[in-house]
């Protein structure tokens, strides 16, 4: 019975939490080329193809929180891990957050079926494309993330994640700027915008900075993990 409970955490739930936690990230990398679809879409003017963009991330995120939800719901309380347990799941819960804003901008877009004007669709698309660097950054974070737990949390491999999370970082502040000029390139335009336009636009700008705010959160989590 003993040896029974000593079964280690990677076969008590077949596979390990580390290697789901992979397949869930794999699954923002695939909504997050779909966003882009739905984004050129949007600016475009061809909301056809805006809503099967968004219906695509819809079917990504279905599949994400199953994934999410296998893991929390197989995870042993009682097995170790060589990971503090509440961070992982942090972790977890901050990555599936990331997915939860690219489906808040697609159908945030798609609320509103009307031409973006022209003078704003190089500032958002520059604005989609800073953010997409942020998730992609992220993805090289936690791609590591296996090597950090198979290496016992090596010096090179916690510096090659810390130089990632580093740039992260970086790029999120990049972000912010763009969203903040943005915004005020908005403002300065409200009187030639109706409210319902302007009250789209700031809230897109918002949306699109939650995705790469999250993103950056999950590097702080997986920063916290090396820091065991």
């Amino acid at each position: 019975m003993c040896g029974y409970m000593r079964i280690p955490v990677v076969k008590a739930v077949r596979r390990s939490p580390f290697d789901l936690l992979l397949d869930h990230a794999g699954k923002i990398k695939e909504a997050l080329a779909v966003m882009r679809e739905g984004c050129n879409a949007y600016l475009s003017g061809d909301f056809s193809a805006l809503e099967d963009a968004k219906k695509r991330v819809d079917e990504l995120e279905s599949e994400a929180d199953r994934i999410k939800g296998n893991i929390r719901n197989h995870l042993p309380r009682s097995v170790f891990m060589p990971v503090d347990r509440g961070i992982f799941l942090l972790l977890l819960s901050e990555q599936d957050k990331v997915i939860d804003s690219i489906q808040d901008v697609l159908e945030w877009m798609d609320m509103r079926r009307k031409p973006v004007k022209e003078e704003f669709r190089g500032d958002i698309s520059a604005l989609i494309d800073k953010v997409m660097e942020a998730v992609e950054e992220y993805e090289r974070v936690v791609g590591n993330l296996r090597d950090l737990i198979e290496s016992s949390f090596s010096a090179p491999e916690r510096d090659e994640t810390k130089k990632y999370i580093h740039r992260l970082h970086a790029i999120e502040s990049e972000s912010d700027v763009l969203e903040k000029r943005l915004s005020e390139k908005i403002f300065e335009k409200e009187d030639e915008l109706s409210p319902g336009e302007l009250l789209h636009l700031l809230k897109l700008v918002m949306l699109l900075g939650d995705i790469a705010d999250h993103a950056e959160n999950c590097g702080d989590r997986i920063r916290a993990l090396m820091a065991r």
